[in-house]
């Protein structure tokens, strides 16, 4: 029978990324489909508790082939206490499964993403600090690294772990508590980092999010914003109880113009970061307000202090928008001649056909450039 040529097959077979099963049963058509089968079977790896011991007992083989292919190793590193729910065990008896995984991570050489997931939200588990080294040793060239929903005793346990991988351009840090930096009230500022580390010199991405439960990272931010390097895109999502409004605040000031897209919200009952402006930020292309309400009636003066060629500007949540404060946000936005695009996501007030229809009968010399697009969430 004709064969297909090997590079349509690895284009088809390439395109079943998310169907595990199927990926499954083409490795074991032929040879051929072998290896592009297993790169994308195994591309990305979560281990936890129910699957630590086979993947063991792999890597001790020899040689142990799909660690090569994995590129995003995703580890719970108690187990993922999310699917586990009815798993009650203490805190005590929770043992890290990173412990076990540790003298084989040295085989997983093509890893470009790591993430290492405490789920914090179920039991309090610290890292430790151990862990640093060997990991940062095993994946020396990472480029991406996730943390997320750990405690730290300390502040700079979180600064030596970021600190440690020098060719780190993405770095998402998610729902972590710092005991040592934490404060009564998390609204005041806490203790600085007084350290010698600085952050890796190519880090460009970093999104950050306070979270439910966390405390203590206003510091970490701190830190990023004394050591400002070349960071291009910035994802906040800042909490006042977590004390990270002003570290966000001045965080943003300090990338100057090297920052480009900024993705931005405040939960804040305190308005802390009154005094925010964007004029230091003169490479400003795309700008997100996941809410724009967080900003309240200050959100047209945010929006003309905007002192680059703005492209795309998206606020979530318009809805909530008190009515007078529309006609100063239009103009604001009328001030920017660079945009191309303004999105609203609307919320389920009424349909994006109807907000469209109102914005035009509204705002019909704005309309008329047909920038402004209506989306719902």
């Amino acid at each position: 029978m004709p064969r297909l040529p090997i590079e349509l097959c690895n284009q088809i077979i390439a395109n079943l990324h998310d169907e595990p099963k199927s990926l499954a049963s083409c490795a074991l058509v032929c040879r051929a489909w072998v290896f592009v089968s297993q790169r994308d079977l195994f591309s990305t790896l979560y281990v936890h508790e129910k699957n630590i011991t086979p993947i063991l007992e792999s890597l001790g083989s020899t040689p142990p082939r799909f660690a090569a292919y994995v590129q995003h190793l995703y580890f719970h590193v108690y187990g993922d206490l999310r699917a586990n729910m009815t798993l009650r065990m203490s805190k005590e008896d929770r043992l890290p499964l990173l412990d076990r995984l540790l003298p084989h991570l040295s085989l997983f050489t093509n890893v470009k993403k790591l993430s290492l997931d405490g789920c914090r939200q179920f039991v309090d588990l610290q890292w430790n600090i151990e862990w640093t080294h060997i990991i940062a040793a095993s994946f020396a060239t990472l480029p991406k690294l996730s943390i997320m929903y750990f405690n730290f005793e300390a502040l700079e346990h979180l600064v030596d772990l970021v600190a440690s991988f020098h060719d780190l351009t993405h770095l998402v840090v998610d729902d972590i508590d710092v005991e040592e930096a934490s404060h009564e009230y998390s609204n005041e500022d806490q203790e600085p980092y007084e350290g010698s580390q600085t952050p890796p010199p190519a880090l460009e991405n970093i999104y950050y999010s306070s979270g439910d439960r966390a405390s203590g990272g206003g510091p970490f931010l701190r830190w990023f914003a004394a050591n400002p390097g070349t960071f291009k895109t910035l994802h906040l999502i800042l909490d006042a109880e977590a004390g990270d409004i002003n570290p966000g605040v001045d965080l943003i000031a300090a990338a100057g113009d090297g920052l480009q897209n900024l993705t931005l919200s405040f939960d804040d009952q305190w308005q802390n970061w009154e005094g925010f402006e964007l004029s230091a930020n003169t490479d400003l292309r795309n700008l997100v307000f996941r809410r724009a309400s967080d900003l309240s009636d200050s959100l047209p003066e945010i929006i003309e202090s905007i002192a680059s060629p703005l492209k795309f500007i998206t606020m979530g949540f318009v809805e909530e928008l008190e009515e007078s404060l529309w006609p100063g946000l239009v103009a604001a936005l009328s001030s920017i001649p660079s945009l191309k695009k303004i999105t609203f996501h609307a919320g389920y007030a009424k349909t994006a056909e109807d907000w469209a229809k109102d914005f035009a009968e509204e705002h019909p010399e704005f309309a008329e450039r047909g920038i402004a697009v209506f989306g719902m969430p």
